[in-house]
């Protein structure tokens, strides 16, 4: 993991897939470091990441090895990033997105942003204590509608469903959609713009 101090003002978190850092993960992190972003991205695997069609492979491999309780490593670098920099972000891509949410209730992380989160729905207990804003495919393995109405009505969450499948925003996905693409990296920008507000 990168722990390079460059601006020590902001400094994001990017959570990967179940495939790992991959190139559309390396895109993300470059995309933040030219807006300004100190970044850091945990490799979660510890391994090359997996190609895209050995899901169930890349699948077995994080609910053996890793599982959802390692927010709490990322809960600690959170905490030791914030005595660095005046901002923190996490952004989190499916099982990344998970592991993010489970990060909400972070006073000291400045926004929680998360992509397509399925198993958040095994965590709707929880209640945010920083912006969060959770972004979710309409057409995915659950029922995302059900999921956003038990959600909408938290503090601090903003909740935005795309017309779109299940890794839209990924350029090397067979769902990857521009245009819905394009509207979410534009409610990003809003989001954190609000969040350091």
């Amino acid at each position: 993991m990168d722990k390079k101090i460059e601006n020590g003002i902001q400094a994001i978190i990017v959570l990967h897939e179940i495939y790992g850092i991959n190139e559309f993960i390396q895109e993300q992190c470059q995309k933040y470091r030219v807006a300004g972003y100190d970044v850091f991205c945990p490799n979660l695997i510890d391994n090359p990441p997996f190609p895209y069609e050995k899901s169930e492979d890349a699948y077995d491999f994080f609910v053996k090895n890793i599982g959802f309780e390692v927010y709490k490593e990322i809960n600690v670098f959170i905490n030791e990033l914030k005595e660095k920099y005046d901002n923190v972000f996490v952004i989190g891509f499916s099982v990344g997105a998970t592991i993010a949410w489970r990060c909400c209730e972070n006073s000291l992380c400045s926004g929680i942003i998360s992509f397509y989160g399925s198993r958040i729905r095994d965590y709707t207990n929880l209640n945010p204590a920083c912006p969060t804003l959770l972004l979710f495919a309409k057409e995915d393995s659950f029922d995302v509608h059900a999921l956003v109405l038990q959600l909408q009505d938290k503090q601090h969450l903003s909740i935005i469903e795309f017309d779109a499948e299940h890794g839209f925003v990924d350029s090397f996905s067979k769902h990857f959609n521009l245009q819905q693409t394009k509207r979410a990296e534009k409610s990003i920008a809003c989001f954190m713009n609000e969040s350091t507000k």
